[in-house]
């Protein structure tokens, strides 16, 4: 069951305006994230305006946000849970937007091109986040619990791969230290991404105390 859907036939207004906005959130991080790691791990020339683009969730965020209030200034006995877990959603949504910005700032801090055997798992790392941005669409707008717990396991790879990774550069010789802090500062926010992600995945079979949590197995380390 979709987390719209626990209205079923009888949708207040704000199920409609949340579920095309978070969408659109989303849809506007994946090509923020798109273009920032073509530019940091690629070498790509920046050709979005990230700056504008994350004004754009910004302003989605503000407009949810203000309609979760009027929601509950008009119906505060009921959809107070729904409503909680929308602010998160909607704020995790906006992350993805901000540690976009940072990752292209990332490649604007690098003395050199990232090329090299040190890049290689990095955009492994990249595409496996691309991954979860594909199953986003399924496991949350969709409902589909199986695909949301899929979105979390995924996630803790990323996780685990993500610290393994930054492990390796911190005792690599043959790095300066430029590409040390730009290379493992890029990781943790990759894994970042796929954090905020999973946590939009986690509110279809968690509840509100649960949430950002796998449901039926601990937090990898």
């Amino acid at each position: 069951m979709s987390f719209f859907d626990i209205f079923r036939d009888n949708y207040p207004p704000l199920v409609e305006q949340a579920s095309a906005q978070i969408q659109q959130m989303v849809e506007t991080g994946r090509t923020m994230f798109a273009a920032a790691t073509a530019y940091l791990l690629e070498n790509e020339i920046l050709n979005e305006d990230l700056k504008q683009l994350d004004h754009t969730i910004n302003e989605g965020e503000q407009k949810l946000r203000r309609a979760v209030l009027e929601h509950l200034m008009m119906r505060p006995e009921r959809d107070l849970v729904f409503s909680l877990k929308l602010i998160s959603i909607v704020h995790e949504a906006e992350r993805i937007g901000d540690l976009s910005k940072s990752l292209a700032k990332m490649a604007d801090l690098a003395h050199s091109p990232r090329l090299g055997p040190n890049v290689a798992p990095l955009r492994a790392i990249r595409d496996h986040v691309f991954d979860i941005f594909n199953m986003i669409h399924e496991g949350f707008f969709k409902g589909n619990p199986e695909e949301a717990r899929n979105i979390m396991t995924a996630h803790d790879a990323i996780k685990q791969e993500a610290a393994q990774y930054i492990q390796h550069i911190a005792n690599e010789p043959s790095i300066t230290p430029n590409e040390a802090v730009v290379y493992a500062m890029s990781a943790r926010m990759l894994s970042r991404v796929s954090s905020h992600l999973a946590n939009i995945a986690s509110t279809v079979v968690s509840p509100l105390d649960q949430m950002h949590r796998p449901p039926t197995a601990p937090e990898a380390p």
